[in-house]
């Protein structure tokens, strides 16, 4: 299961690209098709992982990005969530293609760090936004 490493390398990402003295509440991320991302299997990898440490309690947000797929007999072209799908002019063998992106996008954070885990709410009211570019 290749979800679990990924998840592994999201953490050490976040860890280095969250603010000091914040709690993390969500992380954002875009995968492309390529990469055969099961995004349930990654979110249930990244809780075991996060369980008992800094980033326990943070959502991971998974983003996976649509297969583009072409029409070689009449020149279409759309995006579709499974790559292989008949084109409505009746052509079987179309072509998909895909990304293999695999992108930390965004983190949300709480920096109330001084609060207690117990007053806090489920989800802040107006989380701050940090950004962060990267594979």
């Amino acid at each position: 299961m290749h979800e679990f490493s990924i998840a592994q390398a999201l953490a050490v990402q976040v860890r280095q690209h969250a603010p000091p003295g914040v709690r993390v509440c969500e992380v954002e991320v875009r995968i492309g098709p390529l990469r055969g991302v099961e995004p349930d299997a990654l979110r249930l990898c990244w809780e075991a992982l996060t369980l008992d440490t800094d980033l326990a309690g943070a959502t991971l947000a998974v983003d996976v990005l649509p297969w583009s797929i072409a029409c070689p007999a009449c020149g279409r072209h759309w995006e579709s969530g499974v790559p292989f799908v008949a084109c409505p002019c009746g052509e079987q063998a179309t072509v998909p293609s895909g990304d293999d992106v695999l992108s930390l996008v965004a983190l949300t954070v709480d920096d109330d760090a001084d609060t207690a885990a117990a007053e806090r709410p489920a989800r802040p009211a107006r989380p701050e936004r940090a950004v962060a570019h990267g594979r």
